[in-house]
C-alpha cells in the first residue's frame, strides 16, 4: 500500500544518461528514494529502509533536476504517494519514467503518459502486482546465479511487452549467460548496464 507523501525519502539525485532499458543513453535525472519491500543483494540502494533519510519536498527536488527525462527509482519508489511529485514533474513538462519491482499496486490518478519499467526479483516469486501490469511499458529481468530461465515462458512475461535480460554487475559470466537465454527466447532482447560499463554514475 502507498504510503501518503508530500514530501519523500531521498537518498540521493544525480544527472547522468540512462544506462540500461530502452532508453538507454539519452541525458536522465535520477530521483532515487530509499525504503523498499525486497533486500536483493546486488541491489543499488544498500539503505532499504526509509529511517535516517532526508524527506524532501516535490519542489526541493525539482530544483535538482536538470535533464528532461526524470527516472524515479529506489528503493521502491511505489511505496509511495507519488502525486504531488508526479504532478510537479509533468506541470514543468519532464519525461516521466518509474523503475519498480512490481509488487506495489498501481494509484489512480497518477498520470497516463509516464514510461513504466517493472523488474521483478526472484526473492517475490517474479511476481506483479494486476494493477501494474496493463501500464507496463517494459520488463527487466536481471539475470543472476539463482535467475530461474522458466520465468521467460509465464505470463505476463511473454505476452508482448519488450522483455529485457540484465546481466548482474555486467559480469562476464552473466552477459554470456544472459546472451544464451536471448538466442533460445527470441522475445527476449539483452540490456546492459552502460554507465556501469563507461564508469558513469
Amino acid at each position: 500500500m502507498c504510503r501518503l507523501a508530500s514530501q519523500y525519502p531521498v537518498n540521493e539525485i544525480f544527472n547522468s544518461i540512462q544506462g540500461e532499458g530502452l532508453w538507454s543513453g539519452i541525458p536522465a535525472a535520477f530521483i532515487r528514494l530509499q525504503g523498499c519491500n525486497l533486500r536483493c543483494p546486488w541491489c543499488d540502494t544498500p539503505l532499504s529502509q526509509p529511517e535516517g533519510a532526508e524527506f524532501w519536498s516535490a519542489g526541493r527536488i525539482l530544483s535538482q533536476v536538470l535533464a528532461e527525462h526524470v527516472v524515479i527509482t529506489g528503493g521502491e519508489p511505489l511505496l509511495w504517494d507519488l502525486t504531488d511529485l508526479l504532478r510537479e514533474l509533468t506541470r514543468r513538462g519532464k519525461r516521466i519514467h518509474i523503475e519498480t519491482n512490481g509488487t506495489q499496486s498501481w494509484r489512480e490518478g497518477y498520470p497516463d503518459h509516464l514510461w513504466l519499467t517493472v523488474s521483478p526479483k526472484r526473492e517475490c516469486g517474479y511476481t506483479v502486482a494486476p494493477s501494474l501490469i496493463p501500464r507496463v511499458s517494459e520488463y527487466k529481468l536481471v539475470v543472476d546465479e539463482g535467475f530461474e530461465e522458466s520465468v521467460l515462458t509465464r505470463a505476463p512475461f511473454n505476452a508482448g511487452r519488450p522483455l529485457l535480460l540484465s546481466p548482474e554487475g555486467v559480469r562476464p559470466e552473466m552477459i554470456r549467460r544472459a546472451v544464451a537465454l536471448v538466442l533460445r527466447y527470441p522475445h527476449c532482447r539483452l540490456t546492459l548496464q552502460m554507465h556501469k560499463l563507461i564508469g558513469v554514475r
